[in-house]
């Protein structure tokens, strides 16, 4: 089927690990449910929150008797209307959800498909959504994407600025240490949208770094552009940290976990106070934000630095 789309709706259709991703949990949940002798007979109604234009409740039409997809871009909106025209069971609205009056439709819903997802959950709308939406979610309903899982590494990066690491733009920086889960996210339960975490995180030992060559890295011609070299004392074990990198993977089901892609949860780095450490230091760094606040809500704070 082909679908007609704005310049972005374009790209993420051409993401294909994305689509397929959400193609496969969708599917997966359609074959559970009509492989149960007991419950294939029951109507089923799905929620297509911020549907954009209309891919997802067109991937779920077949499994679902109805599906309520909403979407608040009123151009976006027609083109999810045209697209999906032909799919008598998909009943489109062009509202905020937010605002939106679930009560209304007398029913609740077996699943909610919501792909208003970006790195950390902190720019789009995915938390705040859910938590007013899953109050018409049936007790056994289940939400795809199931969760996420955030993490993050410390790093020295050449813009002291918030930075996203996509097909766009590639941020010049090293990695300091190794990556650490620092949250899990389960959708189906009720998440605070002020987010406050300790991320505790180790810069790499000495051998560590000789062993992966770390300094002719940064000689190199991309690092030397940016005079890296010269922030690192390698001669006494000193390093330097000026930010973090956060990496989330969405869980689309108890069997499917994605990684960033092009359209999907890109890595973003985030500046800290700049820090000088040796290697094999432990630094402890709070992380705040607002979930569906925008990137302006972040702060960091360095707590301290020990052996």
């Amino acid at each position: 089927m082909k679908f007609k789309v704005n310049s972005y709706h374009f790209k993420l259709l051409r993401d294909y690990e994305r689509l397929s991703a959400f193609k496969e949990a969708i599917d997966d949940y359609g074959k559970a449910i009509h492989g149960d002798e007991a419950t294939s007979c029951a109507s089923r109604l799905a929620f297509d929150l911020g549907c954009g234009s209309g891919v997802l409740s067109y991937f779920a039409c077949e499994y679902m008797d109805r599906i309520i997809a909403i979407e608040l871009n009123n151009s976006t909106y027609q083109l999810a209307k045209e697209n999906l025209k032909e799919f008598d069971n998909i009943q489109l609205f062009n509202d905020d959800i937010l605002g939106f009056d679930f009560s209304k439709l007398n029913e609740k819903a077996d699943l909610i498909i919501c792909e208003m997802l970006d790195t950390a959950l902190i720019d789009e709308e995915e938390v705040p959504v859910l938590n007013h939406a899953k109050d018409y979610l049936k007790d056994d309903g289940a939400i795809i994407p199931q969760g996420i899982i955030n993490s993050a590494e410390p790093v020295f990066m050449n813009n002291h600025f918030i930075q996203y690491e996509d097909d766009e733009y590639s941020p010049v920086y090293v990695s300091l240490g190794r990556s650490v889960v620092y949250s899990e996210f389960d959708f189906l339960d009720d998440i605070d949208c002020n987010y406050s975490a300790e991320i505790v995180l180790k810069a790499y030992d000495r051998e560590y770094l000789d062993e992966i060559h770390f300094e002719d890295v940064i000689s190199e011609e991309k690092y030397e552009k940016f005079d890296f070299k010269e922030n690192f004392n390698m001669e006494e074990n000193k390093l330097k940290i000026n930010g973090i990198k956060i990496t989330s993977f969405t869980k689309l089901n108890e069997n499917i976990i994605c990684g960033p892609t092009p359209m999907l949860n890109p890595s973003m780095l985030i500046p800290i106070e700049e820090i000088e450490v040796s290697c094999g230091d432990i630094v402890r760094i709070r992380l705040e934000y607002v979930m569906g606040g925008g990137v302006e809500t972040i702060r960091t704070e360095v707590l301290d630095v020990s052996n």
